[in-house]
């Protein structure tokens, strides 16, 4: 506007100028107060469900740690159908699963097994699931079944997951793959600490006995 010769002349340019987009101009700035209240109350409604989805979890745990089964099926159910998109979706899955497998209920903690496994909040949950999965399909005799989980990313459960492979090939009879997994298992033990480093070194330490065993057969002469 540095270019008109008087503030008359700027005066009026200005006033033609809002004449022709003056309106223009109050329906955007509507907009951008309607867009900044929008987003305030969707950031309130938001924290408001975030805090709702952690009390129930909350009260998911409770009844988990007093053997409340029933209850925990619903406070869960109410996370995963209710709460979606929380993040607490696959944790919920993770405690009916287990209190369903506490029930004896395989079937129900596969189901909700595999609904914390098709979650993709947390890789940590869902390697767990997947740790669960194989030990209920090895379990069952489907050790194909197992072992193509365990071949999944095991994150921080790396010693876990090869562990129960070995588990799996020593039910097989594979003593030799089996021994190479528990190995593998206990070199990844570090961060589990000693239950875990004993469990693993005693099933190592039966392989041995094992072999042992069978090489004293084999070398024991016949009788007449």
């Amino acid at each position: 506007m540095n270019t008109y010769e008087s503030e008359q002349e700027q005066l009026e340019a200005l006033q033609k100028w809002w004449k022709e987009n003056g309106r223009a101009v109050i329906f955007g700035v509507l907009l951008g107060a309607i867009a900044i209240i929008g987003w305030s109350s969707w950031q309130a409604y938001t924290i408001q469900q975030a805090e709702k989805a952690s009390r129930h979890y909350g009260q998911l745990l409770d009844s988990a740690k007093g053997n409340l089964y029933e209850k925990v099926t619903q406070k869960g159910n109410t996370l995963v159908e209710g709460f979606s998109n929380s993040g607490y979706t696959a944790l919920a899955s993770l405690v009916i699963a287990k209190a369903a497998f506490q029930q004896n209920d395989i079937d129900k903690a596969k189901t909700y097994l595999q609904l914390a496994m098709d979650q993709e909040t947390s890789g940590a949950v869902q390697q767990l699931a997947r740790l669960r999965m194989a030990r209920l399909l090895m379990d069952e005799g489907r050790w194909e079944d197992a072992i193509t989980l365990l071949d999944e990313n095991a994150g921080e459960f790396s010693s876990l997951y090869e562990e129960i492979r070995g588990d799996i090939f020593l039910a097989q009879g594979e003593p030799a793959k089996a021994r190479s997994a528990y190995d593998q298992s206990l070199a990844s033990a570090v961060l589990l600490g000693g239950q875990s480093q004993v469990r693993i070194r005693t099933k190592l330490d039966d392989l041995m006995g094992d072999d042992s065993k069978r090489k004293n057969t084999r070398n024991m002469p016949e009788t007449e």
